[in-house]
């Protein structure tokens, strides 16, 4: 009794039903078409989970992007501030060399004037 039923065949349709064909329909007929609308489910759910994973790494991703740019901008702003003061103290010291060499008569005049030169 395998295969395609003939719904005009009186014997078929009155013959006894079997395990083995309780069996073989259900594995060739019926768990296929249970499977096809959780397949379809399945994917279905797949690719909407992957399009907001997909999202929501993106939005990570900017706030990531964001959070480290504006860091850097912070810690670019210090250094610089940093590196004027040592500058700004570096000038000082010098012009107070220069000016303690011009007081007390160290070194000829064009020696402190080149010296007083480099230190502006």
């Amino acid at each position: 009794m395998s295969g395609q039923i003939d719904m005009n065949n009186k014997e078929q349709l009155n013959a006894s039903v079997t395990l083995g064909v309780l069996l073989e329909y259900t594995d060739t007929f019926l768990i296929p078409k249970i499977g096809e609308p959780i397949n379809d489910s399945e994917e279905r759910i797949k690719k909407e989970l992957k399009g907001e994973i997909k999202e929501a790494n993106a939005a990570l991703e900017h706030r990531l992007k964001t959070y480290i740019d504006h860091k850097l901008s912070d810690y670019s702003v210090e250094i610089f501030k940093r590196l004027d003061e040592r500058y700004r103290k570096e000038k000082q010291f010098k012009q107070k060399v220069v000016e303690l060499l011009r007081k007390h008569g160290i070194g000829s005049p064009e020696e402190v004037s080149f010296l007083d030169g480099l230190a502006q």
